[in-house]
């Protein structure tokens, strides 16, 4: 087990039960947020800044329960208590951002649509399948995706008949096995108007989900 680095994954906003021990007592509290590297608790019965833990949860219906290590960072009185995961299991933690990753896919601030584009990291040169992109960014889906915070050289082509598109991104979070989300650092206005067209040619003719599709699912 590794000990992850909380401000390397997204969080999102959720609700489930936790439990946690205390002087050989159970305590129940809820999350009201979670990431790759821990969450945060609503309530902190018991809890002292720099203790270690151990949680149960089940951050969704469809998920087994999961049991980590925690350590708790801060305490915000009334308003509970950070907990940054020191041991937990791969696949754990897998789960935990493979979810997160496909409940922020629908909130995007910006519309995203399917690309595949060549990113340059660090000098080298690797062709990519990117999941998507948008005037703000794009998931990359690679087996070695690049660290937090390193930027990179994005090139890509938008089969408009337009050149090559190159500009500068970071990358912002990673999702092991899947890869990695970078955000555009300079792109040029002129660039931003063609991939807005280009979303939107995409998009345009997606159907609009039904109140009984969305029952169905």
């Amino acid at each position: 087990m590794k000990k992850p680095d909380a401000r390397k994954y997204p969080r999102v906003p959720t609700s489930f039960a936790v439990e946690y021990t205390v002087e050989d007592k159970k305590v129940r509290a809820r999350a009201s947020t979670l990431g790759g590297g821990g969450l945060r608790l609503l309530e902190s019965q018991g809890l002292v800044p720099g203790s270690e833990l151990r949680l149960r949860f089940r951050p969704a219906k469809h998920l087994p329960f999961i049991e980590v290590r925690a350590k708790v960072c801060y305490l915000l009185p009334g308003q509970g208590a950070g907990l940054e995961f020191t041991e937990i299991r791969p696949e754990d933690q897998e789960s935990i951002l493979r979810m997160i990753h496909h409940k922020t896919a629908n909130r995007r601030e910006f519309p995203r649509a399917p690309l595949a584009t060549q990113i340059q990291c660090e000098g080298c040169m690797a062709l990519a399948f990117s999941r998507d992109v948008s005037t703000g960014g794009m998931f990359v889906e690679t087996s070695m995706p690049c660290e937090v915070g390193t930027r990179v050289e994005v090139r890509f082509h938008l089969n408009d008949g337009g050149p090559i598109i190159v500009t500068s991104a970071e990358t912002k979070y990673i999702v092991p096995k899947l890869g990695m989300g970078v955000e555009f650092i300079n792109l040029s206005p002129a660039d931003r108007e063609r991939i807005e067209r280009y979303v939107e040619g995409l998009t345009a003719n997606l159907p609009t989900p039904t109140t009984d599709s969305r029952r169905k699912r």
